[in-house]
């Protein structure tokens, strides 16, 4: 009989999602990611800079890392943010700063 821990691991390997990860630059993040690859369970995306999160050697070739400070994805972002928060106060060039912080992006 398979333990709770295994029967939710096949679960998620049987309907694989994407799961997204900020603070790309912690260790415990990116052994995270390694382990949840290594095992099928999930696509795994990281946000962080890339050269920085390859010099650690975590096997995280299947991994896409995205860095949200040179995305090109983040001036659609800084628009969709400053839309939906412009009449509470929110500037197209904080909307902008705040899409390059990676825990937002």
């Amino acid at each position: 009989m398979a333990t709770l821990i295994e029967s939710m691991i096949e679960r998620a390997k049987a309907d694989k999602k994407t799961i997204v990860l900020p603070e790309g630059n912690d260790d415990r993040i990116l052994a995270a990611a390694e382990t949840a690859l290594a095992d099928g369970i999930a696509n795994i995306v990281i946000l962080g800079d890339e050269t920085e999160i390859r010099s650690k050697n975590f096997a995280l070739d299947n991994a896409e890392i995205i860095n949200p400070a040179t995305s090109d994805k983040v001036e659609e972002f800084a628009n969709l943010l400053f839309e939906l928060r412009k009449k509470k106060g929110m500037t197209p060039e904080k909307a902008l700063a705040t899409m390059k912080d990676e825990t937002f992006f």
